[in-house]
C-alpha cells in the first residue's frame, strides 16, 4: 500500500477496530473516584500531579515538577519511602515518560503495604507529548504484563471524552503478599 493511500486510511481502519473494543471510561471514572473517596485516613501516594492533589492528605512527587503541589522531588524509580508504607498508589499518565517502567512499578509494589490498592493509567493512543521524554504505550493486554506482580481487581481499555483517537488502559489492582 502507497503511502498516501496508507495515510489517509489509516484513521478509518484506528476508529473500525477502536470501536469493537469495550470502552470502560464510565466504569474507570467510577472506580477511581471510589477509590479516592474511600481513601481517608489512609496513605496515600500520588506519582504526578496535573491540577491538583486527589485529596489534601495525598503525599505528591514528581521528579521535575517544582509546584507547590509537589511534596516531594523525587524519581519513581528510587521513591525515598520505607518498605510497605502506603495503602493506596496512584500513577495516572507518568509511565510513558519514564525510561524503565517496570523498575517503576517495582518501586510502587515496593511501597505498598500488602493488600494496598494500586491505580496506574497510560495514554494507548495519543499525541507525542515530551516531558521532559516520552517514551511508552502499551496495550490492555501489555499493562496486565508490566503489572504481573499485583492481583488484578479491574482493568481495561478507554476512550478520553468519548473520542475513538484519544485512548488510554487502566490498571486497578492490590498487592499480594
Amino acid at each position: 500500500m502507497n503511502s498516501l493511500l496508507y495515510r489517509i486510511l489509516y484513521p478509518f481502519q484506528y476508529i473500525r477496530v477502536a470501536r469493537k473494543i469495550p470502552n470502560k471510561a464510565k466504569l474507570r471514572e467510577s472506580i477511581f473516584n471510589e477509590l479516592v473517596e474511600n481513601s481517608i485516613d489512609k496513605k496515600c501516594l500520588q506519582i504526578g500531579v496535573r491540577e491538583k492533589k486527589h485529596a489534601p492528605h495525598w503525599v505528591s512527587v514528581d521528579k521535575y515538577d517544582e509546584s507547590p503541589l509537589i511534596d516531594f522531588n523525587y524519581d519513581v524509580h528510587d521513591l525515598k519511602f520505607d518498605e510497605c508504607f502506603f495503602d493506596i498508589a496512584v500513577c495516572n499518565a507518568v509511565l510513558e515518560h519514564v525510561e524503565y517502567p517496570i523498575k517503576a512499578i517495582s518501586e510502587l509494589y515496593r511501597v505498598l503495604k500488602p493488600n494496598g490498592l494500586v491505580w496506574v493509567e497510560i495514554p494507548f493512543n495519543q499525541y507525542y507529548h515530551p516531558s521532559p521524554n516520552d517514551y511508552w504505550r502499551v496495550t490492555p493486554e501489555g499493562i496486565k504484563i508490566w503489572m504481573k506482580d499485583f492481583k488484578e481487581i479491574e482493568s481495561g481499555f478507554f476512550k478520553c471524552d468519548n473520542s475513538s483517537f484519544f485512548t488510554g488502559v487502566f490498571f486497578y489492582g492490590t498487592k499480594t503478599t
